[in-house]
């Protein structure tokens, strides 16, 4: 009873986490792998596919991200944003035709494949996502320890009034929680960056917008937020125009 009581209790956290207005933005990803000496090759196959969809005029567009730092570098993150969830029953007959081009010139060249589906947090997002994608962008990924899903968010909420109240010069950003496809829950920030020397943090420190925002108890709020996270991992990635197919 106690192992049913606690599968309930993470079951309705996971949900929790996903809770927001609706219908929902989802966006659809997928993270592949070249194989070893067939990156050329890859990105050959991905720019053909593109072509595929431009002559289909599909009214999705895929997003191309090269990863450039973690465990996860030199792998390509292709995400189609900005969907509802009833948007992919009607995407059916148009994957038929795409399933086999793909075989045809990505999959020769492919190492591996994760797909994973994201839910945009409006309520939690400084910014909505860019009509044009930044030229790079950092990630932030939060896996949380269930039990501390709600602080985690109510610290995430404290952070967003605290940039505002002190006019702290935060990056354009915005949050998205796994909805399906790996460890839950689990939390993604992601910030657009121009450049590199776009990474050089501001002089003010977020630690100094908190105590001018709460007081001595202000940077406690991030302490909040990391004791209730299992795992940070942070990445680094490119915008790949070059691969990206982008509906007119």
């Amino acid at each position: 009873m106690r192992k049913f009581a606690t599968f309930v209790t993470l079951l309705f956290l996971s949900i929790s986490a996903l809770a927001q207005s609706s219908p929902q933005m989802v966006s659809e990803v997928h993270i592949t792998t070249a194989k070893p000496g067939m990156t050329a090759q890859w990105e050959s196959g991905r720019k053909q596919h593109s072509a595929f969809h431009a002559a289909q005029k599909d009214t999705w567009s895929i997003l191309v991200w090269e990863i450039l730092t973690g465990e996860r570098t030199g792998a390509y993150m292709m995400s189609s944003p900005g969907h509802n969830w009833k948007d992919f029953d009607a995407r059916d007959a148009f994957n038929k035709i795409d399933a086999p081009d793909v075989e045809k010139n990505m999959a020769p060249y492919t190492a591996g494949s994760a797909a994973a589906y994201y839910v945009f947090r409006d309520d939690l997002s400084q910014t909505k996502p860019p009509a044009t994608p930044a030229k790079m962008r950092t990630s932030v990924s939060y896996t949380l320890i269930p039990e501390h899903l709600n602080d985690f968010i109510d610290a995430v909420k404290k952070i967003n009034a605290a940039i505002l109240k002190t006019n702290y010069p935060a990056k354009p950003s915005r949050w998205y929680v796994l909805a399906n496809g790996g460890q839950a829950p689990t939390f993604v920030l992601i910030t657009d960056r121009a450049s590199w020397s776009d990474m050089e943090p501001p002089e003010k420190k977020l630690e100094d917008a908190l105590k001018e925002a709460y007081g001595d108890s202000g940077p406690q709020v991030l302490d909040q937020l990391r004791h209730s996270c299992r795992s940070i991992v942070s990445e680094m990635s490119v915008f790949r125009a070059d691969l990206s197919y982008m509906a007119k």
